[in-house]
């Protein structure tokens, strides 16, 4: 594995600069992977805008938002599956009470990795958070917030029985949180360090807590994201996500950082492991990675465990990665797209968001990129 770039067509930075002059994202890193070699790892435009401009390299850290559903959390329950700690039937009723009777007692850790157990994709659980935070200074982000939300999660009813709808939740993955953390005694972040980010020298890819001041990390560019109305500031180098925010800093849905070289290393874990070279078990990497088949999965369902794979012909990927890929978005402007057929990886890290959430341009312009990455770098 060759961190050194080959020679490829100025069309992809043509590309990725006219994002930036366009508007889609302030700046970005696209790294792209192709047959054994890194043959592009460039920075476009700005780390932040405002207050002050600030211009994005290759080594600014991103909050990767949702990517921390397949790069964590559905990392941690594949290890735990396969030291036998955890099965992917178990029902979530021999963690969780409320899940003990009904339509609930059917809800499988399998469910929640397919986004296939019914619950709704995303409740507003972090104003309560902070209207609790005026009466009791210091409440924001304590365990006390995060116990609450998680308590919340699990009293949330579901919109549709087990199995039958496919529905992307952010709940699900902040209920396999609390799972891996119940298991494995020990909080998610600690748990990811040990076993993921450490052994494979992952130094730059981390959780980032409230209770951790700044300093922490001084030295190091943070990608800006939103301007937050009920933050009331530009957030950077904290997790951008409101509910993860109010929890601490650590959710099984989001509330990682990282960089686009370590982020590619853990995707490279994923396929090295299918190729049974890596930390995962074979079997259960390949199987994470596929999208799931049979009478219990919901007809149109593009969903692996923990990851995504194309859903043609309206892909983020684009037209052309094959039906052995598999990927996943981050709300922030952050996507990854592998192709096991053509040993091609893509690791798109941008700050759409910054300034503001409502800048959709990026739903364009991803297919736009991964379809020009296809005819220059693989050749279609």
């Amino acid at each position: 594995m060759s961190r050194v770039p080959i020679s490829v067509s100025n069309r992809i930075s043509q590309k990725m600069e006219e994002g930036v002059a366009s508007g889609v994202f302030p700046g970005g890193v696209l790294l792209v992977h192709y047959q054994g070699r890194v043959c592009f790892h460039e920075a476009f435009g700005s780390a932040s805008l405002v207050p002050n401009q600030v211009p994005m390299t290759c080594d600014t850290l991103f909050d990767l938002a949702s990517l921390t559903k397949p790069l964590a959390t559905a990392a941690a329950v594949l290890l735990l599956i396969q030291n036998d700690v955890l099965t992917l039937t178990e029902p979530l009723s021999k963690f969780f009470p409320e899940f003990t009777s009904g339509a609930k007692g059917d809800v499988t850790l399998y469910h929640l990795l397919n986004h296939s157990a019914g619950l709704p994709d995303w409740k507003p659980f972090y104003q309560e958070i902070v209207e609790q935070e005026e009466k009791e200074p210091g409440f924001l982000g304590s365990p006390f917030a995060k116990k609450r939300i998680c308590q919340r999660v699990r009293e949330e009813p579901l919109i549709a029985y087990p199995g039958t709808k496919s529905l992307y939740s952010d709940l699900g993955f902040i209920l396999l949180g609390e799972v891996v953390e119940a298991v494995a005694a020990e909080p998610l972040h600690r748990f990811c360090y040990r076993q993921i980010f450490s052994p494979l020298n992952c130094k730059e890819t981390f959780f980032i807590r409230l209770g951790r001041r700044p300093q922490a990390y001084r030295g190091r560019v943070f990608a800006a994201t939103e301007a937050c109305p009920w933050r009331g500031k530009v957030i950077r180098g904290w997790v951008h996500d409101d509910n993860a925010y109010a929890m601490g800093g650590v959710a099984g849905h989001a509330g990682l950082f990282s960089t686009a070289w370590e982020v590619y290393r853990l995707v490279r874990l994923w396929l090295d492991s299918m190729d049974g070279r890596g930390l995962l078990h074979p079997t259960l990497a390949t199987l994470f990675t596929t999208c799931q088949k049979g009478n219990d999965i919901p007809v149109g369902s593009s969903w692996g465990l923990g990851w995504d794979t194309p859903s043609h012909p309206y892909s983020s990927s684009g037209r052309f990665f094959s039906p052995l890929s598999f990927g996943h978005l981050g709300f922030t402007g952050t996507s990854i797209w592998a192709d096991r057929k053509r040993d091609l990886v893509v690791i798109l890290l941008t700050n759409r968001v910054h300034p503001s959430r409502d800048n959709q341009q990026i739903r364009a312009f991803r297919p736009e990129l991964h379809d020009l990455i296809f005819e220059e770098v693989v050749g279609v």
